[in-house]
């Protein structure tokens, strides 16, 4: 638990960061087929969002493991293959509810310390309830929050790119 708290902050962190100077003139730049930066961030936080509300629900369904898709397998899908684009659900699509980095770093930074104060006192623990990916079928709780934290990344990579 401890070494996923500490890479749960280093993912945090490094985001916050990479957007704290981020050029403001290109925070709503898009082409015609992609997000802007600030609808990036939003889907990130969406995506926390549901992924929380999925980690904090009951399951009757366990796992022998404390994982399924594992976290290499995670790594690889989400950032070593990034190029391959997935079509994003509309639950998890931007509705353009951040309008500045203020806005979006404040209720990302109170999301992901609920989370953390959840896992560090247990109230989420990292069992092996099993709860259905839309794509990926089955996942350990394990494996949620390290879809979690990959997708983070997945996405961090994209804001790099377009600095």
């Amino acid at each position: 638990m401890e070494k996923y708290i500490n890479h749960f902050d280093q993912n945090t962190d490094k985001l916050l960061k990479t957007i704290k100077d981020y050029p403001i003139e290109k925070l709503n730049a898009k082409n015609s087929s992609e997000w802007s930066v600030l609808e990036i961030l939003e889907h990130i936080y969406i995506t926390d969002q549901v992924i929380y509300s999925i980690v904090s629900k009951h399951s009757d369904i366990e796992s022998k493991t404390t994982e399924i898709v594992g976290r290499d397998k995670l790594e690889t899908i989400l950032v070593d293959q990034r190029n391959k684009k997935l079509q994003t659900p509309e639950l998890l699509k931007p509705k353009g509810h951040f309008k500045n980095l203020t806005d979006f770093s404040s209720a990302f930074s109170t999301l992901r310390n609920t989370i953390k104060s959840d896992l560090t006192t247990e109230k989420i623990r990292f069992d092996n309830r099993i709860h259905n990916h839309f794509i990926l079928g089955e996942m350990t709780i394990t494996d949620w929050f390290n879809f979690m934290l990959f997708h983070t990344k997945r996405h961090l990579q994209q804001i790099e790119e377009s600095k």
